[in-house]
């Protein structure tokens, strides 16, 4: 009798255990360094390229963009592989561009931006240089 109890008691714990949930890592991966970010406009305008020297802490980010209409300030917030950045350039009057996408692997990510063309949205991609 007392060998089915103890038997019982670990079916229990399995069947508990199996029951549990592992949360999902919310880590957020490291783009901290230098990166080359392409925006992809449709023809007749090309690609445009910029470098952008990003510093991680936690989840927050800052940095530098440096491009035709900069430099500028860039902030954002990384969330395990999602990114949100934003930088504001002086054009002819302030212009802010609004980048949301995803870490892909150490060196790459992409998504799309609002806020560069009278178009909407734009993709863009990047390439982490150091």
């Amino acid at each position: 009798m007392r060998r089915l109890s103890y038997v019982v008691a670990l079916a229990v714990v399995i069947c508990a255990l199996a029951n549990t949930q592992v949360p999902a890592s919310t880590a957020a991966a490291d783009i901290t360094g230098t990166w080359t970010l392409t925006i992809h406009y449709p023809p007749p305008d090309g690609d445009y390229q910029a470098t952008y020297i990003l510093k991680q802490d936690g989840n927050k980010i800052t940095g530098r963009y440096e491009g035709m209409h900069g430099p500028a300030d860039v902030t954002g917030t990384i969330t395990a592989n999602d990114v949100t950045m934003q930088v504001t350039v002086q054009i002819q009057t302030d212009v802010t561009a609004h980048f949301t996408g995803t870490v892909t692997s150490a060196t790459k990510m992409n998504g799309t931006v609002t806020g560069t063309s009278s178009r909407g949205i734009e993709t863009w991609s990047a390439e982490k240089k150091k």
